[in-house]
């Protein structure tokens, strides 16, 4: 053999055996694996770029998600307040009335009627009292800011009322401001 077919010392031979391919970093690769590795390379790109639409389209929902969401708490109460717009309508009436009355009677029943309509709507959308008076004290659904001393009552009972608590669908919003009897 001839020193060109046979490396020195320490030194491979570069000569492209029968059936592969040279490539320039020096591996050597047969045209089978090489198309092996192109087709994972089209296989791979092809799903990054399922990866990037896919992210894209889950930002674009997110956004969107985002975006109705804000338009449901801004217009949450909407019909709500198309319901109150009556009640609204009724206090003008009153206040035109009460400026030019000489029944004090018609305007007090007024009043009342439109109380009255209030308290429908309220209950209609699930506000309802905390029930105070004879009730026994519940530091759940009552505040104590006051408290009455008395021999004949019972202890932890409430005497009065001095701010309405409410509950709405059963939860509560605020609690009751009551006096609340303390036995001596």
């Amino acid at each position: 053999m001839s020193e060109k077919n046979h490396p020195k010392n320490g030194e491979k031979n570069h000569e492209k055996p029968a059936g592969k391919e040279a490539k320039e970093d020096g591996v050597t690769v047969t045209r089978a694996e090489y198309e092996a590795l192109k087709a994972k390379a089209a296989e791979r790109d092809a799903f990054y770029d399922k990866y990037v639409r896919a992210h894209a389209e889950f930002e674009n929902v997110r956004k969107r998600l985002e975006k109705d969401k804000n338009d449901f708490v801004k217009y949450a109460n909407e019909g709500m307040i198309i319901e109150f717009l009556p009640i609204i309508d009724n206090l003008e009436i009153a206040e035109k009335h009460i400026k030019e009355a000489k029944d004090f009677d018609a305007v007090t029943k007024g009043v009342d009627m439109i109380q009255s309509q209030i308290q429908g709507f309220l209950k209609d959308i699930g506000l309802e009292r905390v029930k105070t008076a004879g009730e026994k004290f519940d530091p759940n659904m009552h505040e104590a800011v006051e408290t009455e001393e008395s021999k004949d009552k019972e202890d932890g009972l409430i005497s009065s009322e001095l701010k309405p608590g409410y509950k709405l669908n059963g939860r509560l919003l605020r609690p009751a401001m009551v006096k609340i009897v303390k036995k001596i």
